[in-house]
């Protein structure tokens, strides 16, 4: 029996680890069905975040769907399984339409997480909670999402599965480290004096002669999965001159990940999933610790990794090529050597469906029904309309707060 399986993003990050996702189900010769698509809202990837995100997978470019056309697709197509590969509440009315499409019969619906997913946060999860499988990378995300997921009184399954991304990658042959990539993200650190030191010190790397390239998500106006207030290229037009360093001391790019972390270069990175692709490769990978470890920085997966140094250290330990990460924690976190469970899930779930065995989907109403109405309106509708409708709306909201507490109860 040939399995459909389609899956919907919302954005680069979630296209990419979808379309790795899909690729990780079995090889191109398999029974299986792969496509994507995405899902219209303000953070759909522009037209080279696209190409980046899809680079090396066998998913052609996906279509770009609002909601009803999304429902009409699902209608045509007749997937078995849906990957929803969407930040929170994008991810649940995506769930609401694929279900609705054919609420008979629906597909299978499978979720996750791009990259690293800790910690297992009850917003997440209860955003997530009508989920019939959970996509995780580590056997400690394992016990963290069932424990996250037993709270809200489901238990859908929880998969371990390789980081797809990883798995195409092979150790390199090493070679004097002459490039340092920096793997920039959109949320940590997120403040303009944090980002400032950041450049400083990356400045101060490739004064001593390494060629050090900031390797952006997005560039300066391109919208990513996370808001972005101070994108590092433009801070760096603006005040490398102030710091002290010549305009061309760093390089900005941007496209695939893959493209830069070749022989002879680093990582650098605060908490990007680069860091796992760069481990994978054998390549020196350092976590900055510069601004601390903790859950908001999204760092502190990496405790007891051997890689969290300073900055200031990265560059000496980059000519010893260090850091020497411990096998230990490769091997309990991202890089373990555990067959994936995902193919053999999808398999069962599609029997399921085909057998009208699925169970019932569970209340997805996570949050106060205010506050719920108020993250999605902020996902779905561009930044200057949800302003106009949270000014004009202010009076609405003081009374749907003293109603609240009857709405959640229904």
């Amino acid at each position: 029996m040939t399995i459909r399986v389609l899956a919907v993003a919302d954005s680069d990050s979630y296209l990419k680890w979808a379309c790795s996702t899909l690729d990780s189900l079995g090889d191109p010769e398999s029974p299986l069905e792969r496509s994507a698509v995405l899902i219209s809202t303000p953070i759909v990837p522009t037209t080279s975040q696209i190409a980046a995100a899809v680079a090396g997978s066998s998913i052609v470019r996906p279509r770009v769907l609002g909601l009803r056309a999304l429902r009409a697709h699902v209608r045509d197509l007749r997937p078995d399984v849906v990957l929803v590969a969407a930040t929170g509440p994008i991810a649940e009315m995506v769930a609401r339409a694929v279900v609705r499409a054919d609420p008979k019969r629906r597909p299978a619906l499978v979720t996750g997480l791009p990259g690293m997913a800790l910690p297992a946060t009850p917003r997440g999860t209860a955003w997530r909670r009508w989920c019939d499988a959970f996509v995780v990378h580590s056997r400690r995300e394992r016990l963290a999402y069932q424990d996250a997921f037993a709270a809200h009184d489901v238990e859908p399954q929880v998969v371990l599965n390789h980081l797809p991304f990883l798995e195409r990658h092979a150790a390199m042959t090493p070679r004097p480290i002459d490039r340092v990539v920096f793997a920039a993200q959109a949320k940590v650190p997120a403040g303009r004096a944090e980002r400032l030191r950041l450049l400083d010190g990356l400045a101060n790397v490739a004064a001593e002669g390494f060629d050090v390239i900031v390797k952006l998500r997005a560039r300066k106006g391109e919208r990513q999965t996370h808001n972005e207030e101070h994108p590092y290229d433009a801070l760096w037009e603006s005040e490398h001159a102030r710091l002290g360093h010549a305009v061309g001391a760093l390089r900005f790019v941007d496209g695939p990940m893959a493209e830069w972390l070749q022989p002879g270069t680093a990582l650098v990175t605060v908490s990007s999933t680069a860091a796992l692709e760069s481990l994978a490769l054998k390549l020196p990978t350092a976590l900055v610790d510069d601004f601390g470890v903790s859950e908001e920085l999204l760092n502190e997966p990496f405790t007891g990794s051997g890689c969290l140094v300073s900055l200031a250290d990265a560059g000496k330990l980059f000519r010893e090529d260090g850091p020497v990460p411990d096998a230990a924690w490769l091997d309990e976190n991202y890089l373990h050597s555990t067959e994936s469970e995902l193919p053999a899930t999808v398999s069962l779930l599609a029997a399921q469906r085909a057998a009208g065995e699925l169970r019932p989907l569970p209340d997805v109403r996570p949050w106060l029904w205010p506050r719920h109405l108020r993250v999605v309106l902020q996902s779905v509708l561009p930044a200057p309309v949800y302003r106009t409708i949270l000014v004009a709306g202010r009076p609405v909201k003081r009374m749907l707060g003293r109603v609240a507490p009857s709405l959640s109860n229904q």
